[in-house]
């Protein structure tokens, strides 16, 4: 799974410096379908993986609140303000 995270993110790389490459060869349709859809791969595809890769092995619970549960931390927050 980290070299599949990787690979993504050399191809949205490559695609920004292709699109930035056709920018200044003066080819304005090309290079912004090329920085879109390395953008678009970024934030769609890339970064939900990276997502489900790091923290797929890490506990939530601590982030979960339950109200029947009893927090001494914030009773005593509460107290002293």
């Amino acid at each position: 799974m980290k070299y599949i995270v990787r690979i993504l993110f050399t191809i949205v790389f490559l695609g920004f410096v292709a699109g930035v490459y056709f920018h200044f060869n003066e080819q304005p349709n090309i290079s912004q379908k090329a920085v879109g859809f390395s953008i678009l791969g970024l934030f769609f595809i890339a970064i939900p993986v990276f997502l489900m890769y790091r923290f797929s092995k890490s506990d939530r619970s601590k982030y979960i609140f339950n109200p029947t549960e009893k927090n001494e931390e914030l009773e005593d927050w509460m107290q002293n303000n």
